[in-house]
C-alpha cells in the first residue's frame, strides 16, 4: 500500500512539474510592464495569460532586465520568456511560439529641438549616438547594419535611462515604438511633443514576437501552448 501511495504521489508531483512553468518578461511599455499596483500587464502579458490558461498550465511571471530574463530562459528547464523576436542567431536556442504580436514599428527618435538631426536613410544615423537596449534584438540588427557599441551606439540594460539621456544631451537619439516613448516622457515628467520621430527603422518593423521555451522544456507542453496560441489568433488575431 505504500509503496503504491509513494508510486501515485511521485506520478502527481512529475504531472505537476511537466505542467509547471516559469515565465520571464522585462519592462516594455504597452505590452509587458509592472503597473503602480505592482502587478504584471500589458497586451502581451494578457495574451499570455490567456493562452496559458487555456492551455492548463500552472505558470509564475515575474520581469527582469533582459539579459537576466534570457539567460534563464535559455538555461533553466521549463522556462518560457516573452515578448520576444527570432533571429538567425537565437533561432536554434529555444523552442518558438509564433505569432504572439502583430509587426511594430519603430522609429529613432531625436529632441525637437535637435533641428540639426536630419536622415534620409538609417546609414545616415552612424553620425549619432544612439541608446537601445543591451541584448535586444534591435541590437543585433543595429550591429549587423554597421552601428558599434561606443561609436554610434549606447547600450543599456535599463529602458527607461534612454530617454532620460537623450533629455541631458547624452545621446543623440533613441530607438522605440511611439507608444513607448510617449510612455516612458510621461514617466520623466516630460511631455511626448519634446521628441520627433526622424526616420521609421522598416527592416525591423516587419518582425512578430513570439514566445520562446528553452530547450529543456517538455515538448509537449510547448505544443499545448502553440495549440492554444493557434486558437486564440483564429479567434482574436494576433494583435
Amino acid at each position: 500500500m505504500r509503496l503504491l501511495i509513494s508510486l501515485a504521489l511521485f506520478l502527481h508531483l512529475k504531472v505537476f512539474a511537466t505542467n509547471s512553468l516559469q515565465v520571464v518578461t522585462e519592462e516594455w511599455l504597452p505590452y509587458n510592464y509592472t503597473n503602480a499596483e505592482g502587478k504584471l500587464v500589458g497586451r502581451s502579458t494578457d495574451k499570455v495569460r490567456s493562452i496559458l490558461d487555456d492551455a492548463g498550465v500552472n505558470y509564475k511571471i515575474t520581469s527582469y532586465p533582459w539579459l537576466r530574463s534570457m539567460h534563464l530562459a535559455k538555461t533553466q528547464a521549463n522556462t518560457m520568456i516573452y515578448s520576444i523576436y527570432p533571429s538567425p542567431e537565437r533561432q536554434n536556442q529555444f523552442q518558438w511560439v509564433c505569432p504572439l504580436m502583430e509587426p511594430v514599428k519603430e522609429y529613432l527618435f531625436a529632441l525637437n529641438a535637435r533641428n540639426d538631426i536630419q536622415l534620409k536613410t538609417l546609414e545616415d544615423a552612424k553620425q549619432y549616438l544612439i541608446s537601445i537596449v543591451r541584448g535586444s534584438v534591435s541590437e543585433g540588427y543595429m550591429t549587423d547594419a554597421g552601428f558599434k557599441p561606443g561609436i554610434n551606439l549606447d547600450l543599456t540594460s535599463d529602458p527607461s535611462s534612454s530617454p532620460r539621456k537623450l533629455i541631458a544631451g547624452r545621446v543623440d537619439l533613441i530607438l522605440h515604438t511611439e507608444y513607448t516613448a510617449s510612455e516612458r516622457m510621461k514617466e520623466l515628467g516630460y511631455d511626448y511633443s519634446m521628441l520627433r520621430k526622424v526616420i521609421e527603422v522598416k527592416e525591423i518593423d516587419n518582425r512578430r514576437a513570439c514566445m520562446a521555451f528553452s530547450l529543456k522544456t517538455d515538448k509537449a507542453l510547448v505544443k499545448r501552448v502553440q495549440d492554444a496560441l493557434d486558437k486564440y489568433n483564429k479567434l482574436h488575431g494576433e494583435s
